[in-house]
């Protein structure tokens, strides 16, 4: 599953509004969970990609920092060798 569409996911299970779509400037702090449903997010996609947000990590604040941020731990997927 790519990462918007397990975003969008966890959205529509965990939330009682969750929007119809999700774009690359969607904000992070507009998505309606607060902030114990954002670390679930966040150790979903730990799981799901095996990347590791740590204390030090920068937060994301769009869709697409968060996106550009789990890409970016997966070099061998960016040169299509996986």
């Amino acid at each position: 599953m790519e990462p918007l569409e397990l975003i969008q996911d966890y959205l529509e299970r965990h939330t009682d509004n969750p929007p119809p779509s999700l774009t690359e400037e969607t904000r992070l702090d507009t998505l309606g969970i607060d902030s114990l449903a954002m670390y679930e997010l966040l150790f979903e996609l730990e799981d799901s990609y095996g990347v590791r947000f740590t204390d030090d990590t920068a937060r994301p604040e769009t869709i697409g920092e968060l996106i550009r941020f789990i890409e970016s731990t997966q070099p061998a997927a960016k040169n299509g060798t996986v």
